[in-house]
């Protein structure tokens, strides 16, 4: 009884962080297009250095995932049903690629990008325990796999748009999953054990800096940086019966359900005045 209770006061806590998250989000993204709509209203610029450009493109990244809160390689979920577990792993920095696709008008312009890496994944070591088990089961420490994918919204705004070096901030909201190769183990009534993929999902905050030199109107090549403030609490195992993304409940554990890391970029755009 007194862990039923600890868990659902640990559910309650992280749909409170959930709602803060989305409420800050929000709140931002509204600020953000205010002042793009003020800064359109007023004409921008004449002498800026382009004015309206749509453009397409392509980066380079580095992704981290921050090895605190439930990425420490320790932690697992149980929600998916009765016998699975889901293994929660730390995961590496590595290097990726990105696409994106905006469009610009005077200083401000809005982006969707989609990034995704491969990364190693290490487990354990950690002991779990799930109804078919009479006592719990240790997992030693072992690696393998994970494939982090984001889709992200990004309002931008640039400075000395009268330069071709123009450095800009950028404000948005990130959909990100991670694909983990072997973390799920389903213990069904007959002992018997069977191993999938885990797909852990959530929800971002990106803040970041960067530049931008257009080597002319229609080409430019870019490098930043953003700060990822994420939160992964939605988990899909690969075996389970149940298709659809569940909350997690990571057994023993009350802290932030976190995932944040630094994403780097460099790249180039085309663009279509």
């Amino acid at each position: 009884m007194i862990c039923q209770r600890n868990i659902e006061t640990a559910l309650k806590v992280k749909m409170k962080r959930t709602e803060h998250k989305f409420f800050l989000i929000f709140t931002l993204l509204g600020l953000f297009l205010s002042l793009g709509s003020n800064a359109k209203a007023d004409g921008g610029n004449p002498s800026d250095y382009l004015h309206s450009r749509t453009y397409i493109g392509a980066v380079g990244t580095s992704v981290s995932v921050g090895n605190g809160g439930i990425f420490s390689g320790q932690n697992y979920s149980s929600l998916n049903n009765a016998y699975e577990i889901d293994l929660i792993p730390s995961i590496s920095q590595n290097f990726g690629f990105g696409l994106l696709v905006g469009h610009r008008e005077e200083a401000y312009a809005l982006e969707v990008s989609y990034y995704q890496s491969n990364h190693t994944a290490s487990f354990g070591p950690a002991s779990v325990t799930s109804p078919t088990m009479s006592t719990p089961t240790s997992v030693a420490f072992g690696q393998d796999t994970a494939v982090y994918n984001s889709i992200n919204l990004d309002f931008k705004r640039y400075f000395l748009t009268e330069l071709q070096l123009q450095p800009f901030i950028n404000l948005g909201v990130s959909f990100p999953w991670i694909v983990v190769s072997n973390a799920a183990a389903n213990f069904d009534p007959n002992g018997n054990m069977q191993i999938g993929s885990v797909t852990l999902a959530g929800l971002g905050l990106n803040i970041g800096i960067g530049a931008e030199y257009y080597i002319t109107p229609t080409i430019s090549v870019m490098a930043g940086g953003y700060e990822r403030w994420a939160s992964f609490d939605q988990s899909q195992g690969s075996i389970s019966p149940v298709v659809q993304y569940n909350r997690l409940n990571i057994n023993g554990y009350t802290g932030s359900d976190d995932g944040s890391g630094l994403v780097f970029m460099v790249g180039t755009t085309v663009g279509f005045q």
